[in-house]
């Protein structure tokens, strides 16, 4: 009786386990498709380049 048990128990886990990564496969698919149908965003090219260090500071 006992080892039906255990094997019930094991079995239960399984299921949960297959269930939620099932589950978070189906999500991760959503959000790949949204992003692939998302149109890709323009660049801003009409600002002027950033300066970075010290080098390139005015006096």
């Amino acid at each position: 009786m006992t080892t039906a048990l255990w094997l019930l128990a094991a079995t239960a886990v399984v299921v949960f386990l297959v269930w939620r990564l099932r589950r978070a496969n189906h999500t991760l698919d959503t959000i790949l498709r949204e992003e692939r149908e998302r149109p890709p965003v323009p660049l801003d090219t009409d600002d002027e380049p950033h300066e970075v260090g010290r080098h390139r500071r005015d006096p």
